[in-house]
């Protein structure tokens, strides 16, 4: 529902990708509070299916914890991924709203599907010292969007047939394409003059490699590796606010004085909650029947992983 945005302004997708790295540096920093530390991540921004759909996404090499200014490294606890899709998602609708590209209404709406849309793969892990493994996975986020090999002309010469991977949504390996389908297909794909495709954020950033270069600090300067003092449940408890943060709302802020609102109880009695009802003189909303069910017939639209590396076969993404 979104991608055509993305589609008609392709400034929007270094906006996608600063929201990317944002999520990360959020939730990095709130597992470590106080303390002055930044990820590294390089992101690779693609626009492309597996059957040459115009579907953007985001590929990033992410270090597995976070690097401060005195040459310490800090491995953080696992993060849950619902989440880094929670935080994603929250600071996607706020760039979109900014932009003035949807409404708030598109978002409740979004909001209320079972699936967003919206998802997170963090699945694959490799180690440090795996210079093949990180090569590898570096020429995979960085690839070209068309294979000659999935390419196949048609037998009368008047389209192409594009072969890849099975798409469990429209349950086929295939799409077949006029010449002018796949003319547009292709310049879909096409990055605007002088944009930057593949970004570099925080300790992998330009700016941060030539300050350490310029101190003395080359990339092989040993780190101090150190282990967070958080728990990872006290850090499930700072992500639980992040939202408040992105959205700069505070949902237990009370309307009518202003003052910090907090849960005093749970009212389960029903003869409770009907006399509550009573005296704000709303029990009379409630009474009625409930409305008889109606079939929704909302089109949802279910995640779709798409053309994630596995890293056992390495050797293929090559």
């Amino acid at each position: 529902m979104l991608r055509i945005y993305f589609r008609n302004d392709r400034k929007l997708l270094g906006k996608l990708s600063q929201c990317a790295f944002q999520t990360i540096l959020m939730l990095y920093q709130a597992a470590l509070e106080g303390k002055a530390v930044v990820p590294g991540v390089v992101i690779s921004i693609q626009t492309f299916g597996n059957l040459m759909n115009f579907h953007p996404h985001l590929h990033a090499l992410v270090s597995d914890g976070c690097f401060d200014s005195e040459g310490g490294f800090y491995i953080l606890p696992a993060i849950p991924q619902d989440k880094i899709e929670e935080v994603f998602s929250a600071y996607v609708f706020k760039m979109l709203l900014a932009e003035g590209k949807i409404s708030e209404m598109i978002v409740k709406k979004i909001r209320s599907w079972r699936h967003s849309g919206f998802s997170v793969h963090q699945e694959v892990k490799i180690d440090g010292h795996d210079r093949d493994g990180l090569k590898g996975l570096a020429q995979y986020i960085g690839r070209s969007p068309i294979s000659e090999e999935k390419m196949m002309v048609k037998e009368d010469g008047k389209g192409i047939i594009y072969h890849s991977k099975m798409n469990p949504g429209i349950k086929r390996n295939f799409e077949i394409f006029d010449p002018l389908e796949w003319l547009a297909a292709i310049t879909a794909q096409i990055p605007d003059k002088g944009a930057h495709m593949i970004r570099y954020y925080g300790y992998y950033s330009n700016k941060s490699r030539g300050m350490r270069k310029k101190s003395g600090k080359g990339e092989d300067t040993p780190l101090r590796i150190e282990s967070p003092k958080a728990s990872s449940v006290e850090c499930r408890l700072r992500w639980a606010n992040l939202i408040k943060k992105i959205y700069e709302i505070d949902p237990l802020i009370c309307p009518a004085c202003g003052g910090q609102m907090k849960i005093i109880s749970f009212i389960l009695e029903r003869e409770v909650i009907e006399r509550i009802l009573n005296h704000l003189g709303l029990l009379d909303q409630y009474t009625h029947s409930p409305p008889q069910k109606i079939p929704s017939t909302e089109i949802r639209y279910e995640p779709f992983y798409d053309d994630f590396p596995v890293y056992d076969d390495i050797t293929a993404w090559e």
